[in-house]
This record gives structure tokens, C-alpha cells and sequence, in this order.
């Protein structure tokens, strides 16, 4: 009985997320497991056009927001203080995958603003390419923060921190003028106040943010459309958007989703994914911003959903977007690589 009433307490207070069924996995042709979520589609103005599941649902933004993490180190001037190009931007905004040329380029930004790896407080965890390569490292390579898939963002905020003047072993402290340029720099493109965001620690250490889903949509679509508040955000956004279809591979890396998708639409396009199963998506043309969150945060249903939102809203034609096709059938395998199953995402999007 103390069993039952324990879980009741948990799930006091929790928010009725409404996700829907936005994916199956299947093991020969029988269902085997199921990923809820929800997915928001809104217009140039932000507005809500398309929907499954909970546009309103809370979620923590992740890794998602790191092209607006930026957005103060261009704002500021400190990124033309420091001369950085947009190769060295792209990686700022990016969840790199640790290979020898990103570690290159986030040298070159540290020490552009006199700081070195000992300042970085990202941590260290086994490069990405190794992992997807099954790679073991033999060089310490797991131990490098230069490789770590934040260690770009590390590198601006660190920048930021300098050019302000600002003690640099503070960088991550929630209350340096850096981390408050950031908070005000979200608040303002992600159109949400600040005093209702949840504050979390993210994977790397750095303050993350928590608001409705439907938010993180209107910030791509601002951010492809180089909209802001006045001009100068505008400005800002339209330099980081530069910045992340010049360099994709800076931003994500061979292999991965982020990158192909950026490749199939070259200078059309903007994405940044986030931990948790949470992706976001904003286009030129046609002018949209587009969230998907996977509510159980397994990565492995993201890619397939995210290309089916495309299709239905008629952007994509799977039959001929080559890069696309192995993140939409995505296959499982065994560890004899014999073909065990698949994902297949299965909804509709509804107008609103």
C-alpha cells in the first residue's frame, strides 16, 4: 500500500503531456516497442500550422539551442574582436563529433582569445566518431576535452568571457554577465520570458533551458529567416545561420543526421539536435520552424519521425533524398549485422 501512495506523490505535479504515437519499432513484421512525442510546424510568423501530439509540451531544449548560445559572442563584438570566421562560428553552434579537424578549430578559437584547453569545465567522454565507428580509443582520446562534442561552445562562451572582462573560471556560473547575456539572448529569439524558463544543468555542464516546444520552433524559423527583434538581431541571427550552412560539417560531422539533412538542402536550411530526443528545424523556403521531441528521449526514433514531418508537409521527396533514406528506413541490425528489424515512424500531422 506505502508502494502505491509513494508512486501516486511522483506523479503529482507532472504535466499530461498528450504525446502521440510517433513511431513503431518493429521485430520481423510485429510491433515491438513505441515512441511517443510530439511535434510543432509553425509559419513566418510563428504561428502554429501543424501538429501532433503536445505543441505546448515542456521540455528542456538541450543541445538544440547552441546556435542562440552564440548569438551574445556576435552581439557583443566580440566575435569580430577576436577575428572569427564563420568556420570558427559553425563549431560554436555545433555538437561536433570530436575528429581531428574540429579539435583543430576549437584550438584556434581558444587561443584566439588567450584562453587554453585547461579552461575548458565541458569534461571529456570517448569522441563521437569513435563510437559510431566502434572505435576504441588508443591515443587518450577519451580523455581530450578538445574532442568533446560541446568543447565548440565551451571555446565562445569562454571567448565571451574574456571580452568582458569577467573572471573565465566562472564562465558557467548562472550568474556570470555571461551565462545572463545568454539567458536574455534565448529569452528574446525563443520568444518565451526568462522568469518562466526552467534553469538545468546540460550534459556539458552549461546552463540549459526549459519552455513549450512550440517555442523552439518559432527560434529556427527566425533564425533561417534572419528575423529578429530589431536589426541588429537580425543581424546576429543572420551571421549565425550563415555560418551553420557554410560549414555543416563544423556543426555536426560525416555520419550523422544534422549533417545529411543540412546536405539535402544546401543553404536552405538550418538543424541542430538535441540529447533527449529533441530536434530543431528552420527553412528558408518555404519560411518554417519545425520541433520534434521523442517524450522517451531514445534518439533512435528522431531521425525517421523528423523526415516523415518533411514529407508530409511536402518538402521532401524520400525516393530521391539519397542522404536521408538510411535515417528514414532505419534498419536494426544485430551484432552479427544480420537485419533483425526497423523503425518506421507512423502519425499524421494535423492542421491546426
Amino acid at each position: 500500500m506505502r508502494q502505491s501512495l509513494d508512486a501516486k506523490e511522483r506523479l503529482k505535479g507532472r504535466q499530461t503531456t498528450m504525446a502521440e504515437i510517433l513511431a513503431q519499432v518493429y521485430r520481423g513484421k510485429r510491433e515491438e516497442a513505441t515512441h511517443y512525442g510530439s511535434v510543432a510546424v509553425v509559419d513566418k510568423a510563428g504561428h502554429l500550422t501543424h501538429y501532433v501530439g503536445n505543441p505546448q509540451y515542456f521540455t528542456f531544449v538541450r543541445s538544440s539551442s547552441k546556435p542562440f548560445q552564440l548569438m551574445p559572442l556576435v552581439a557583443s563584438g566580440a566575435a569580430d574582436h577576436y577575428g572569427f570566421g564563420l568556420k570558427q562560428l559553425a563549431v560554436m553552434c555545433g555538437s561536433h563529433i570530436g575528429t581531428d579537424d574540429h579539435r583543430e578549430i576549437v584550438i584556434a578559437n581558444l587561443k584566439a582569445a588567450g584562453n587554453s584547453p585547461e579552461n575548458l569545465k565541458c569534461g571529456t567522454h570517448v569522441p563521437i566518431y569513435m563510437t559510431m565507428k566502434n572505435e576504441f580509443p588508443r591515443n587518450d582520446e577519451e580523455k581530450d576535452p578538445l574532442r568533446h562534442n560541446c568543447s565548440g561552445k565551451h571555446s565562445g562562451f569562454l571567448a565571451l568571457a574574456r571580452f568582458l572582462g569577467e573572471e573565465v573560471a566562472e564562465y558557467l556560473n548562472p550568474s556570470s554577465k555571461t551565462q545572463q547575456l545568454v539567458l536574455e539572448a534565448v529569452s528574446s529569439v525563443y520568444e518565451y520570458p526568462k522568469e518562466k524558463m526552467a534553469i538545468g544543468i546540460d550534459g556539458c555542464s552549461a546552463p540549459n533551458f526549459g519552455l513549450p516546444l512550440i517555442h523552439t520552433a518559432i527560434a529556427f524559423q527566425k533564425l533561417a529567416a534572419a528575423r529578429g527583434k530589431d536589426d541588429q538581431e537580425a543581424a546576429v541571427l543572420g551571421r549565425i545561420r550563415g555560418a551553420m550552412m557554410a560549414y555543416p560539417e563544423m556543426v555536426s560531422g560525416e555520419g550523422r543526421f544534422d549533417l545529411a539533412l543540412s546536405r539535402t538542402f544546401p543553404n536552405n536550411l538550418v538543424c541542430k539536435v538535441g540529447a533527449e530526443s529533441i530536434q530543431g528545424i528552420g527553412m528558408v523556403n518555404p519560411s518554417i520552424g519545425i520541433t520534434v521531441k521523442i517524450d522517451d528521449g531514445n534518439q533512435r526514433a528522431l531521425y525517421p519521425v523528423v523526415v516523415e514531418v518533411l514529407r508530409q508537409l511536402g518538402i521532401v521527396d524520400i525516393d530521391r533524398a539519397e542522404l536521408l533514406q538510411p535515417f528514414y528506413r532505419a534498419e536494426i541490425r544485430n551484432n552479427r549485422n544480420t537485419l533483425t528489424g526497423s523503425i518506421r515512424a507512423e502519425f499524421t500531422l494535423k492542421r491546426a
